[in-house]
């Protein structure tokens, strides 16, 4: 029941609420769906960095509708490994974590990697070899290019984007929150590898220092601690930066070892946990399960004046649950407290008063609509 409403209410409140025109900094070389029908695969050429990128974009199960509500973005590195986005969309749908649009950064099978040029900001010496050190330039290509274009094409919320990183990916997340602790309003850093930047914690702590708010999931497995220097990093690395960003007022923190597990296998952890963490409900939701008495149900039914001249018509469902109905296409509200209940599918407050009902959403979009007078 809790996924059952229509998608056709959507379409009558999203008609061009995010389409600003946009200069394109990046050429859009391909775009097309993938095996997920609520996701878009873009391949975008950089002329910054000369090169192209694969951009897969997962929308979020909830649906805009109110004039400028926005969602969370969540930009992956390492192409998110390819989970990310599927379960970023059944936690959302589960209303553990605020609906969010998820955009898995990697590069186009074939051809080559440079993984370890973009996520480093200093480069290194591994194996007699020195490389790394273009984390800059992807910096700037993640920050004033592709982020604009995805705002430009999706309700993404500037203000409420976060940055997930694993790995050297991590390395890369905890080198921007250095340079600039408000360019994401959350991170996730798991498994650092804090010795292929050995200035990186002292950074990272003067940057909390200036922080304001920022949520952030640092993560290791526990297993990662073993023999080799590859795994001792791993463990040196969550340490340094737990030290760096614990106790610092501007920082909220969640530093958590995964027992027994290793480099990768606690990756789909990562994920639950570490999106939980950055990106908590929207809207508190705490659903009572005990039914309301009908003459507060009659409180709330009958039909309310939409600003464009629509009207949304409420009655009672089953379970002190209200059906609303816009134009033939119907949705459910879910109780969520006193006078208040939650519209799942666009992630929505809807609080009841004497004269109507007022609908928030994020991005601190907001719509009052009064109750209709009827002969």
């Amino acid at each position: 029941m809790r996924r059952s409403c229509l998608a056709g209410l959507a379409a009558l409140f999203v008609l061009a609420l995010w389409a600003p025109a946009f200069a394109e900094p990046l050429k859009v070389v391909s775009e097309g769906a993938v095996a997920q029908a609520s996701a878009t695969r873009f391949v975008l050429h950089s002329d910054r960095l000369d090169r192209d990128f694969e951009i897969v974009v997962h929308r979020p199960s909830a649906t805009v509708f109110l004039p400028g509500q926005k969602f969370a973005a969540i930009y992956a590195l390492d192409g998110g490994y390819g989970l990310a986005g599927p379960q970023s969309q059944f936690l959302s749908a589960r209303d553990v974590m605020a609906p969010a649009i998820i955009v898995s950064v990697g590069y186009l099978p074939g051809q080559a990697n440079f993984r370890s040029t973009d996520l480093t900001h200093n480069a290194f010496t591994l194996g007699g070899s020195t490389m790394g050190g273009g984390g800059a330039a992807f910096e700037a290509f993640l920050l004033q290019d592709l982020k604009p274009f995805i705002e430009a094409r999706y309700p993404a919320d500037p203000a409420g984007s976060v940055l997930f990183g694993h790995s050297l990916g991590a390395v890369f997340a905890a080198n921007v929150f250095a340079d600039n602790p408000d360019a994401f309003a959350g991170y996730i850093i798991g498994s650092v590898v804090v010795p292929r930047d050995p200035g990186l914690a002292a950074r990272v702590a003067k940057a909390a220092a200036a922080a304001h708010g920022q949520r952030i999931f640092l993560a290791v497995g526990g297993a990662e601690d073993g023999a080799t220097p590859e795994k001792r990093m791993m463990r040196q690395g969550f340490t340094s930066l737990a030290a760096a960003l614990r106790n610092r007022p501007g920082v909220i923190l969640e530093a958590r070892s995964y027992p027994g597990e290793n480099h990768l296998s606690y990756y789909p952890n990562l994920i639950i946990d570490g999106f939980r963490f950055v990106l908590p409900p929207t809207v508190p939701v705490d659903l009572p399960f005990a039914d309301l008495p009908p003459s507060t149900i009659a409180r709330y039914t009958g039909v309310y004046d939409l600003p464009d001249g629509r009207t949304i018509t409420l009655s009672a469902a089953r379970d002190s649950m209200l059906s609303a109905q816009v134009i033939g296409a119907s949705s459910v509200l879910l109780p969520n407290g006193p006078d208040r209940y939650y519209a799942y599918t666009y992630d929505l407050d809807v609080r009841f008063d004497e004269t109507g009902l007022t609908l928030s959403g994020g991005g601190g979009a907001k719509l009052r609509v009064e109750r209709g007078k009827r002969p």
